[in-house]
C-alpha cells in the first residue's frame, strides 16, 4: 500500500469499505432469513410431530382399550379347562385382527392357553417378564418394551391386561403380540418420507431404535455421547427443533416429540441442505447483484477519489517546485492557499517550514563558516606551536647530547641526563597531542611501503630493553618463525604501537618481565593480505575489569593514582587503537589486579612478492650440535630454545651456575649461551669455571644481557669469551654471531665519536640556512662531524644569495624562517638551477613542522628530503646519504 499513489489508495480503501457494508448487510439479511426459516420450520416440523405421536398414541390405547375389554370377559375361574379359554380365544376374530398372537396366563405368569396354538409355549413361565410384573403390581393394562421377533424379525410388542373377579382380585392376564409393522401402526413411519430428503424415526428411551429408514439400523442403540447433540437433549427430555449432526454426519434439523402412551420417541430429520435451499439460492443472486454494484462503484469512486485528490496534487506539485528552487539555492515565493481547510493548513504548515529552513540553512553556512575558520585557526596554532616547541627542543636536546660527550663530573653528568629524559618526555608528549589532534580531524593517514618487521622489532626492543634494565625487569620477545621480514605498511605508526604498549607495560612493572610475542594469524591462501598479532604481556600492577573499558579513551588512566605515580598524558592508549583501527585490527586487554595485564592487537600488512623467512639450512656444520643456554628467567629459556631448535640445533638449558655446572651432556656442548645477570653466580663466574672444563676451540661462550651490560671486545678477549649478544635475542643476531663463534669475535658498534664516514665525501660544502642561533650552532657541530664545511644563511633571502655566488654538495633548509620561508627559497633555486642549467643540488628539509602533509608539501615544491626536529644525528646522516645518492653525478 505504501508504493500506491495516495488515489489509489483512497480507491482501494472506498471500495474495500463498499464491500465491507455490502457483506455486512449480505451476512445480516441471510443470518435474519436463516432464523426466520428455522422458526418456521420448527414450528412446522414440530406441529406435524405432534400429530403424528397423538395418532400413534390413539391407536396404541385403542388397541390396548380393544384387549383390556375382553380381558374382563374373559372366563376363568379356578376349574376352567382350558378347552374353554382356548374356545374363548378363538372366538375373539375382531380381536385377532389386531393382534397376531393371544395368551391368558395365570396370576403368577404361567403361560395356560395361546391361539394360534404353538408347539412347547404352552405352559412357559414368563413370570419375569417386564409387561407381566407390571400387570402383577399395578393391575392395569401395560405395553411391554419392543422386542424383536424371532420368527419374522421385526419389532413387536406384547400388550397385557390384568383378568379381574368380581372383588378385583387379579386371577389371570391376558396378553397380545402386536407386530408393529404388520399392524399399519409403525410401517408408515418408517417409509415416510419428510420433505424430499428428511426422513422419521422411532427411539424407545432407553436407546433402542425402533423403527429407521435404514433396517440396518433397526433394534441397534443409539452409543452414549455421540455427536448428535440435538439427539442427547431429548435424551434428557427435551422436545422442539435443533440443528445438529446425526449418526451418519449429516447436517441437518432434527425435532423430537414423546409418546403419551409409551417412553418411545417420535424424531424427524430435515437436511440443512434441503432446509435452507431457498437462502443458498437467494444468496447467489445477492451475490450477483452485490458483485454488479461493486463493479459499477469501482468507476465511480476513481472518480471521486481523483476529484477529491486534485487539490492535493496542485499542492504537492508546488511543494515540489519550492523544493527543486532551494536545491538550486533559487529564492522561493510562498504557496498560494487554495482549498479546503485542511489543503490551506498544509499550505501554511510548508510554508512556514520553507521559511524556517532557509533561516536555518544561512545560520548553519555561518556556524559552517565559523567552524572552519575556527579549525583554521587551530591547524595553524597546532602548526605553529609544534614549530615553536620543536625549534627550541631541538636545540636543548642536541646541546645537551653534544655535552654529555665531553669531560664531566658525575654531578653535572646525572644534571644533563635528566634534562635529556625531561626533554624526550616533554617530546613523547607533544607527539602524542599532535596525533590525537590529527585524529580528531581525521588528517592522519597511513604512509605504506616496504620495510623489515623484524628490524623494526629489533628496534623497538632494544631501546626499551635500557629502560627495562633500569628497572631490573626481563624483557623477552618471541617473534615465531612463519612471520615474513620484508612486508609493505605503515611502519612509523607500528612502531608507535609497539613502542606505547611496551613502554607502558615497562611503566607499570616493577618485577617480574615483560614479553612480547609476535604470531601469523591464518588467512587466505591467495590473499597478499598478511594478519599478525602482537601480544604484550606483563607481571605489573594490573586493571579492575570496570577500568578495562575506558582505557582506551583519551586523557583517561586507570586511576586519579597512575598519573601521580607514573605520570603521562593518557593519550597513548587511544593514540593505539585508533591507529590499529586504521590498519584494519583490533586492540584488546585482559588484566586482572595485581596478577599483570596482557595487551594484543593485530594489524593487516601486505607481503612483498618475494618474502623472506629466517633459512634454516644456516648450520649445516652445526646440525644437530648440542648448545648449552643458562639463563634464570623462564621465559627467555623457552623462546631461545624454540630459535635454536628452529635452526635445527639442539638446546640444553639450566637456571643456575650449579646445574650447568652439572649438566652430563657438558662434553658434548658444542656452544654456550649465557645470562649475564643470575643469582648466586653470575654468567662471567659461570664462563670462568666453564674455561676449567672446555677450551674456546671446544666450546665458544657468548654472554648475554642488557645493551647497558655490553662490554668491549677487548674485555670479551681477555675473559676468553668469544661474544655478546644484546637481549631481547634477534634470531637474526643469534645467526650471526654463531657463524662467527669460529673467528671467537664479533665486530663491536661503532659510538656516535667514531662513526665511520666513509659513506660520506670529506671536505664537502653544505649550505645551512637556519634562523636560529642555538640551532646553527647544534646543526653545524654535527655536519663538521659528518666532515662537511659548512656557510651559514639566516633566511631564504641570504640563501639565494649564497647559491648564486658558490656551489653546494647539499643544503639544508629551514622552513619558517624571517623575510623568506624555505618553501619560497627553493622554488627560486630550482628556478635558477633550471635558467643557469646548473646541476641540480639536494636540499632536504629541517624543520620543527611535523603535522601530517608536511613532508609531502616541502617534496612537492622541490625538496628531496626531510627531517624533523629535534634533529637525531643518525637520521640525518642517512637522510643525507639517501639524497646524495638519488644523483648519478655526486661521487
Amino acid at each position: 500500500m505504501k508504493a500506491f499513489s495516495i488515489k489509489l489508495q483512497l480507491s482501494i480503501i472506498f471500495v474495500a469499505m463498499a464491500f465491507i457494508l455490502l457483506s455486512a448487510q449480505l451476512g445480516l439479511q441471510l443470518f435474519v432469513m436463516r432464523e426466520d426459516i428455522v422458526k418456521r420450520i420448527e414450528k412446522q416440523e414440530f406441529q406435524q410431530l405432534t400429530d403424528l405421536a397423538n395418532d400413534l398414541d390413539e391407536r396404541l390405547q385403542d388397541n390396548i382399550n380393544i384387549l383390556a375389554k375382553v380381558a374382563r370377559n374373559a372366563p376363568i375361574t379356578e376349574n376352567n379347562s382350558l378347552t374353554t379359554l382356548e374356545k374363548f380365544l378363538q372366538r375373539e376374530h375382531a380381536l385377532l385382527s389386531v393382534y397376531d398372537d393371544l395368551y391368558i396366563f395365570n396370576p403368577q405368569g404361567i403361560l395356560l392357553v395361546d391361539w394360534p396354538m404353538k408347539f412347547g409355549r404352552r405352559g412357559l413361565n414368563t413370570s419375569s417378564r417386564d409387561y407381566i410384573q407390571e400387570v402383577i403390581n399395578t393391575s392395569r393394562p401395560v405395553i411391554s418394551k419392543p422386542i424383536l421377533g424371532k420368527a419374522t424379525r421385526q419389532p413387536i410388542v406384547v400388550v397385557a391386561a390384568p383378568i379381574l373377579d368380581n372383588e378385583n382380585r387379579l386371577v389371570g392376564i391376558m396378553g397380545g403380540v402386536i407386530n408393529l409393522y404388520n399392524s399399519n401402526l409403525l410401517s408408515s413411519i418408517a417409509n415416510r418420507r419428510n420433505g424430499d430428503t428428511g426422513h422419521y424415526y422411532l427411539v424407545s428411551k432407553d436407546r433402542l431404535l425402533i423403527t429407521h429408514p435404514d433396517p440396518d439400523l433397526i433394534f441397534t442403540r443409539v452409543p452414549l455421547g455421540s455427536v448428535n447433540l440435538p439427539f442427547e437433549a431429548a435424551m434428557e427430555g427435551f422436545e422442539g427443533t435443533q440443528e445438529g449432526y446425526s449418526r451418519q454426519g449429516e447436517k441437518g434439523l432434527l425435532t423430537f416429540k414423546k409418546l403419551a402412551t409409551t417412553d418411545w420417541i417420535i424424531a424427524s430429520v430435515v437436511p440443512s441442505e434441503e432446509a435452507f435451499a431457498p437462502i443458498a439460492s437467494l444468496f447467489r443472486k445477492l451475490i450477483g447483484v452485490s458483485i454488479s454494484l461493486m463493479l459499477l462503484m469501482i468507476p465511480l469512486l476513481w472518480i471521486f477519489a481523483g476529484r477529491l485528490m486534485r487539490p492535493l496534487k496542485s499542492l504537492a506539485t508546488a511543494m515540489q517546485q519550492t523544493a527543486n528552487k532551494m536545491l538550486k539555492g533559487e529564492p522561493t515565493l510562498p504557496i498560494a492557499a487554495v482549498g479546503g481547510d485542511e489543503i490551506k493548513t498544509v499550505v501554511h504548515a510548508f510554508n512556514d517550514f520553507v521559511k524556517a529552513r532557509t533561516r536555518a540553512e544561512k545560520d548553519l553556512l555561518l556556524a559552517r563558516d565559523a567552524a572552519q575558520a575556527a579549525n583554521t585557526s587551530k591547524s595553524y596554532f597546532l602548526a605553529n606551536m609544534s614549530h615553536e616547541i620543536r625549534t627550541p627542543m631541538n636545540g636543548i636536546l642536541g646541546m645537551t647530547e653534544l655535552c654529555l660527550q665531553t669531560q664531566l663530573t658525575t654531578q653535572q653528568r646525572s644534571y644533563l641526563d635528566m634534562v635529556t629524559k625531561a626533554a624526550n618526555s616533554l617530546l613523547v608528549i607533544i607527539n602524542d597531542i599532535l596525533d590525537f589532534s590529527r585524529i580528531e580531524s581525521q588528517q592522519l593517514v597511513l604512509e605504506p611501503h616496504s620495510f623489515s618487521l623484524h628490524s623494526l622489532i629489533r628496534q623497538v626492543t632494544r631501546i626499551l630493553s635500557l629502560h627495562a634494565a633500569a628497572k631490573e625487569l626481563e624483557l623477552v620477545c618471541d617473534v615465531a618463525h612463519n612471520v615474513p621480514d620484508h612486508v609493505v605498511g605503515d611502519a612509523l605508526r607500528l612502531q608507535q604501537v609497539i613502542t606505547n604498549l611496551l613502554s607502558n607495560a615497562i611503566k607499570f612493572t616493577a618485577q617480574g618481565e615483560v614479553l612480547m610475542m609476535v604470531k601469523r594469524m591464518d588467512s587466505s591462501p591467495t590473499s597478499q593480505d598478511i594478519w599478525l598479532e602482537f601480544i604484550i604481556k606483563d607481571t605489573g600492577i594490573g586493571i579492575s575489569p570496570d577500568k578495562q573499558k575506558i582505557i582506551f579513551d583519551a586523557f583517561t588512566q586507570a586511576d586519579s593514582s597512575t598519573v601521580r605515580r607514573f605520570g603521562g598524558s593518557g593519550l597513548g592508549l587511544a593514540i593505539s587503537r585508533h591507529l590499529v583501527l586504521m590498519m584494519n585490527g583490533d586492540i584488546r586487554v585482559t588484566s586482572e589486579i595485581g596478577q599483570g595485564s596482557t595487551f594484543s592487537f593485530c594489524v593487516n600488512l601486505q607481503e612483498e612478492p618475494n618474502p623472506t623467512f629466517i633459512q634454516k639450512g644456516l648450520f649445516k656444520q652445526l646440525a644437530r650440535k648440542a648448545i648449552l643456554v643458562v639463563d634464570d628467567n623462564a621465559s627467555n629459556r623457552k623462546v631461545l630454545s624454540q630459535k635454536l631448535s628452529f635452526l635445527n640445533l639442539i638446546p640444553i638449558t639450566a637456571d643456575c651456575a650449579a646445574q650447568a655446572m652439572h649438566i652430563p651432556q657438558i662434553n658434548q656442548v658444542c656452544f654456550a649461551l649465557i645470562d649475564i645477570n643470575m643469582p648466586d653466580i653470575d654468567g662471567y663466574a659461570l664462563a670462568t669455571q666453564l674455561r676449567q672444563l672446555r677450551t674456546s676451540a671446544q666450546m665458544p661462550i657468548i654472554m648475554m644481557g642488557a645493551l647497558s651490560e655490553q662490554i668491549s671486545q677487548d674485555q670479551l678477549d681477555s675473559l676468553d669469551i668469544q661474544g655478546f649478544l644484546a637481549k631481547p635475542i634477534d634470531i637474526h643476531e643469534l645467526i650471526l654471531i654463531l657463524s662467527d663463534a669460529s673467528r671467537y669475535q664479533v665486530p663491536a658498534e661503532p659510538g656516535p665519536e667514531t662513526e665511520r664516514t666513509s659513506d660520506l665525501v670529506t671536505s664537502r660544502h653544505v649550505l645551512l640556512v637556519e634562523d636560529t642561533p642555538i640551532n646553527q650552532n647544534l646543526m653545524k657541530i654535527l655536519l663538521v662531524r659528518l666532515g662537511y664545511e659548512v656557510t651559514i644563511a639566516n633566511n631564504g633571502l641570504e640563501a639565494i644569495e649564497a647559491f648564486a655566488d658558490s656551489t653546494f654538495d647539499i643544503i639544508l633548509m629551514d622552513i619558517q624562517m624571517p623575510e623568506m620561508g624555505g618553501v619560497e627559497a627553493t622554488e627560486v633555486i630550482r628556478s635558477m638551477e633550471k635558467s643557469q642549467s646548473r646541476t641540480r643540488t639536494p636540499i632536504i628539509a629541517v624543520t620543527a613542522n611535523a603535522l601530517t602533509g608536511d613532508r609531502e608539501r616541502y617534496i612537492a615544491s622541490g625538496m628531496d628530503g626531510y627531517v624533523s626536529k629535534p634533529v637525531s644525528f643518525d637520521l640525518l646522516r642517512s637522510e643525507i646519504k639517501r639524497c646524495r645518492d638519488l644523483y648519478d653525478d655526486v661521487p
